[in-house]
């Protein structure tokens, strides 16, 4: 079967949680026999894997339309030339309704709702919004990363999309190297955060909070906080290293392949206190590597670390500051942290393929409904 990806910036860019997904779903998803093609920024870097190829596709219009007319683009020399067109996210998704007006089939899925971001005002939430009733009535059918989304979906609208969840992928741990060595770091002497830089996964929170421990503890301990990530508002990431004192935090900027496992190997325990999430891939890669985890209390945290972990109030630097404390002052519950942690039973993502392969089949076995109607991912 071939299957176009529509609606992110292409496997190998590493950039956020839609792209890590991407990177381990799609191999996956050419070794069950499916050509897949992945619309993307022209600077991936991706050189293809069996039946996986990277399509470059322009996009216009700055920071806040370009995913969103990449996938116009995408759309325009998709269409017609594939079994399924898979769209990522609320804004490329609204897409399936011109595939629906023409035949095209397509799925949708949705990784987080996207009208709760800070970053967007008034008017765009209320697209947002408008986009997510426009893909529940348009597209052959409408998954989701988490349960709390599933149960959104079925509450707000009355509809039915499958949560088909994110799975932990397979990491080896590597020893110490050159990235450490760079940046003055020492093995299991750093919390890390690695995620996209914006605004709703609470790095600025967090940066407050380690600012303020206690200078004894941190001197006895010799612990860092290392920042790994890239960031869409420029001005943002100018804040976060204005807000950082120098001699506690280090910003490692973007990393992948094996800078990324350095650090993610070699870290005393990880942090992520975000607003809002879908299924985190950051926290799955946490997972992977066992490491010790304290994460904000909301509920997509709660489904993916249930009681592996540890939490905080989400947007509370004074809570996420005494759990920060209490985290560093007890290596010994750090270590029984991490050995649960390796134990922590999630879905492998050759099992989340063999999950998308079915309900591709699906699509292609019902009837296509063409032009207006009734919902078909009822």
């Amino acid at each position: 079967m071939r299957i176009a990806m529509i609606g992110s910036r292409g496997v190998g860019s590493n950039y956020g949680g839609i792209e890590r997904v991407l990177d381990e779903l799609c191999p996956k998803l050419a070794d069950l026999g499916h050509q897949v093609h992945v619309y993307s920024k022209a600077d991936t870097g991706f050189t293809g894997y069996n039946g996986v190829q990277s399509i470059a596709t322009r996009s216009i219009g700055g920071k806040h339309l370009d995913n969103l007319t990449r996938a116009i683009f995408a759309l325009k020399q998709a269409y017609g030339q594939y079994d399924v067109l898979h769209f990522h996210a609320l804004g490329p998704g609204v897409l399936s309704l011109l595939t629906r007006l023409g035949g095209q089939r397509s799925v949708v899925t949705v990784h987080a709702l996207d009208h709760k971001r800070d970053k967007w005002g008034t008017f765009a939430r209320m697209c947002l919004v408008g986009a997510e009733r426009t893909l529940i009535g348009s597209a052959d059918r409408v998954t989701v990363v988490s349960e709390s989304l599933r149960r959104y979906f079925a509450e707000r609208y009355d509809a039915t999309a499958e949560f088909i969840p994110n799975g932990i992928p397979n990491k080896q741990h590597v020893p110490p190297g050159t990235l450490l060595t760079a940046h003055d770091l020492v093995p299991g002497k750093y919390v890390l955060f690695a995620s996209r830089l914006t605004p709703e996964k609470g790095c600025h929170d967090l940066i407050a909070a380690f600012n303020t421990l206690d200078a004894t503890l941190l001197a006895q301990s010799g612990m860092k906080l290392v920042i790994a990530g890239g960031t869409a508002p420029e001005n943002y990431l100018a804040e976060l290293r204005a807000q950082a004192d120098p001699e506690r935090v280090r910003f490692v900027g973007h990393l992948g392949g094996d800078e990324l496992a350095e650090v993610f190997s070699n870290a005393y325990a990880f942090v992520l206190p975000s607003y809002i999430e879908g299924m985190s891939m950051a926290l799955l890669e946490a997972i992977a590597y066992a490491l010790p985890t304290l994460a904000s209390d909301i509920p997509e945290n709660r489904a993916v670390l249930g009681d592996f972990g540890t939490y905080c109030a989400p947007r509370n630097v004074a809570d996420l500051r005494r759990e920060l404390d209490r985290l560093i002052r007890s290596p010994d519950a750090a270590f029984r942290m991490s050995n649960r942690m390796a134990r922590l039973a999630r879905p492998d993502w050759r099992a989340v393929a063999a999950r998308y392969d079915h309900l591709y089949r699906t699509v292609m076995r019902r009837p296509r409904a063409i032009a207006a109607g009734a919902p078909v991912n009822a």
